[in-house]
């Protein structure tokens, strides 16, 4: 497709869709990285200080070791909510699940009535063992008598732990339950939105009507297994119930539970004067306080012994749960791969006390997409405009910027956005450019050395490898020094030689002249036959690119003096050399075909390099410069006289052309100065209209170089010039009648 152009911008632009599209695909690695990228920022803020008002009773080993293998008697569990009421605990959690009547009867119990009953039968000893060792109804009235006790239960998925159908909720279960629901319920009817509850099992009805209420213990499993979220509000049939911790909160709290709905799900969850953020599912982020034992642990066995008293429990909220094993299930979390349930719902009870929660954002999408976009649309205009070391710079400022900001979000707010995504974005868009720019700089740089290295030094070409910028497509315009030079008697020199000698001596004669001008910093525009073209101030700009272009033609006419004994032990006619500079807006760039083309220069400029080459001829001189060369030259570092003022072909304006015949750091005999200077006091006179005393010094002049055409020039157009025609704009001018 020729309309879709190939560069840093639409590579860009390529990379950020492509950020884009696997963003919606939201593929697993990277969603496990995100998790991973979170369970980093809650560890990394360290172990945060609790307030001390949540206190676990923990059936620990030393509580085993004290009161006997688990599961204990409910009488245990009975004197253990006796001890805490007694110690004024302000409630009480069990995140211990009852489901079944206790069956069994404790060893001793037996013996005293074998002690006590020795002569009755085997039913009377039945029933009164079932009378006095039962201990579940011990455990109900401990229950009520606190005022003070939530029990928990749990929720299945379609099958159990054990790969089980679980039966749905029946009536009698919603009729126990209904108690413990959400009482204040505003908004829409539709629960479609929420978390469903479709299998569960409570602890006994006795246990739960003879408690507070009743309360799930369920969390949310992410793709790697880890709890990071709870459900705060789900739906069973028709009614909305709230977990454990909110049960104990709202009895510690003594506060109104209300939860708001929309047609999109929570709206609002309030618990008195705290408002808790879930999503619109209803889950909340659990904020971990530390890792395990972060919160105060009592063991249950110092309770129940008396150990422990109002000192320690007074006016705290108290969970009773397992942290020996084989007591309690063990979740994945942030901070261990092995973490007591019932610390889990402490530090969900710690941060609605505290008011200190995490949050994920709705708007995080968003947010994941703006970064994307931006970033991708900046690392694709920045690769236009600066090199990769730049953008390296822009590359780490945007990651450390958004790293930042994602950090100070989580620390300072409690907010968490992703970090994976845009960062890989970032780091997927640049890289994307950047091999691709690597690609395309080694690819010009290659291109750079083949269409450059024939015709400029290796300097120039270093400089356009770093800077590909000077070389703009299309070509510029630009203000430049050209250089035509030829060599004189080439015709028979070319007559005299062979072809195969003639291509060896201009092979030779072209790579000193070549020297010299990549010496200069020139450019090698063309070879035609005995002619050298070049430019001076393209591709890489210089400013004295008059005076180098001007010094290079004085040292290839020096080099070709040089050359002269080499030539004539050749029997070969002496050369010479003539050139013609001129400096003017150019237009320099690739030119030809798209099969073939030359680096060369064109314009009108150019053309009157050429004829100044070529005006050489007739007056007799090697070296010829226009008058807007003249004036960017070095002073006093070139000898240069006037020589003629001409109209060029195509020009209305007449100017000045000069010749150089050397520099001043080489001498020149007596003769020549004193030729030289007659001259220019001779021009000096015919400008000035004294046609007699130039005609005088121009013979003057020829004494010194007989036979100078310059000279013998000027003399007849005197001798043919009536000086009673002049116009008053008469400025001396001949037309430049050269090809």
């Amino acid at each position: 497709m020729k309309w879709l152009r190939f560069n840093n911008f639409t590579v860009g632009l390529f990379f950020t869709l492509a950020s884009l599209l696997i963003y919606v695909a939201d593929f697993q690695f990277f969603s496990l990285l995100e998790l991973k990228s979170y369970d980093l920022k809650v560890r990394s803020r360290g172990e945060r200080p609790v307030s001390g008002e949540v206190v676990i009773a923990a059936i620990d080993e030393k509580s085993l070791d004290a009161e006997g293998r688990w599961p204990w008697p409910r009488s245990h569990q009975g004197r253990l909510v006796d001890r805490l009421v007694e110690a004024e605990a302000k409630v009480i959690g069990y995140d211990i699940f009852f489901p079944e009547k206790e069956t069994s009867i404790p060893i001793a119990t037996v013996k005293q009535a074998l002690d006590q009953k020795e002569e009755v039968s085997r039913k009377t000893l039945a029933q009164w063992l079932e009378a006095t060792g039962g201990s579940d109804q011990k455990f109900v009235e401990a229950i009520r008598a606190s005022k003070r006790t939530v029990v928990a239960y749990i929720i299945y998925p379609s099958e159990n732990e054990a790969g089980e159908k679980v039966d749905p909720v029946g009536n009698p279960v919603l009729d126990v339950l209904k108690p413990s629901s959400f009482l204040n319920v505003r908004g829409g009817e539709d629960l479609t939105s929420l978390r469903s509850i479709e299998s569960l099992e409570i602890s006994l009805p006795e246990f739960i009507q003879a408690s507070q209420a009743t309360g799930y213990a369920h969390y949310i499993q992410d793709k790697d297994g880890a709890i990071r979220w709870t459900p705060m509000v789900m739906g069973l049939q028709n009614i909305l119930v709230p977990p454990l911790s909110l049960h104990i909160l709202k009895q510690a709290l003594q506060s109104k539970l209300e939860v708001n709905l929309s047609n999109l799900g929570v709206e609002n969850l309030q618990l008195g004067d705290i408002q808790i953020p879930t999503t619109s599912t209803g889950d909340l982020l659990v904020n971990y306080y530390g890792p395990a034992h972060t919160f105060q642990h009592i063991s249950a066995s110092d309770i129940l012994s008396g150990k422990v008293g109002k000192d320690q429990l007074k006016n705290k909220i108290v969970l009773v749960g397992g942290t020996a094993a084989g007591t309690h299930d063990n979740y994945p979390t942030p901070y261990s791969p092995s973490f007591p349930e019932v610390e889990i719902i402490a530090s969900v009870i710690e941060s609605v006390l505290n008011k200190d929660f995490l949050t994920r954002p709705a708007w995080i999408s968003a947010l994941d997409l703006s970064v994307i976009i931006v970033s991708g649309l900046l690392f694709s205009i920045g690769f236009l405009r600066y090199r990769l070391q730049t953008m390296v710079v822009f590359l780490l400022a945007g990651l450390g910027g958004y790293i930042f900001i994602d950090f100070y979000l989580f620390y300072k707010r409690g907010i968490w956005v992703n970090t994976v995504y845009p960062v890989f974005s970032q780091g997927f868009v640049f890289f994307g450019i950047a091999i691709y720019s690597l690609y395309f700089e080694e690819k010009q740089k290659r291109f750079i050395q083949k269409a450059f290295a024939k015709y400029l030094s290796p300097v120039m070409v270093d400089e356009l490898i770093k800077c590909p910028e000077l070389l703009k497509s299309g070509g510029e315009e630009r203000n430049m020094t050209v250089i035509f030079q030829d060599l004189e008697n080439f015709t028979p020199l070319s007559e005299k030689l062979p072809p195969p000698e003639l291509a060896k001596f201009m092979n030779e004669y072209f790579t000193e002249m070549t020297q010299i001008i990549l010496d200069e910093n020139g450019t090698i525009n063309q070879y035609a036959g005995d002619l050298i073209m070049a430019s001076f101030g393209a591709p890489v700009p210089t400013e004295d690119h008059s005076h180098r272009a001007v010094s290079a033609a004085v040292k290839m006419q020096r080099r070709l003096l040089e050359m002269e004994d080499e030539i004539s032990s050749r029997g070969l006619p002496p050369l010479a050399c003539r050139t013609g500079i001129n400096t003017g807006k150019m237009f320099f760039g690739n030119l030809g075909s798209q099969q073939v083309y030359y680096y060369s220069v064109m314009g009108d400029s150019v053309n009157t390099a050429a004829r100044l080459e070529t005006a050489n001829k007739f007056y007799d001189t090697h070296l010829i410069i226009s008058e807007s060369t003249f004036e960017n030259l070095q002073p006093d570092f070139f000898r240069v006289r006037i020589l003629d003022v001409v109209k060029v072909k195509g020009k209305s304006k007449s100017v000045k052309i000069f010749e150089v015949y050397g520099d001043t750091s080489h001498p020149i005999s007596t003769e020549e100065l004193n030729y030289y200077e007659t001259y220019q006091r001779a021009y000096k006179a015919y400008l000035a209209k004294e046609f007699s005393t130039a005609r005088k010094e121009f013979i003057l002049a020829q004494s010194h170089r007989p036979g100078d055409k310059a000279s013998l020039g000027m003399i007849q157009r005197i001798d043919n010039l009536d000086s009673t025609q002049l116009s008053q704009d008469w400025d001396g001018s001949v037309d430049l009648k050269v090809k």
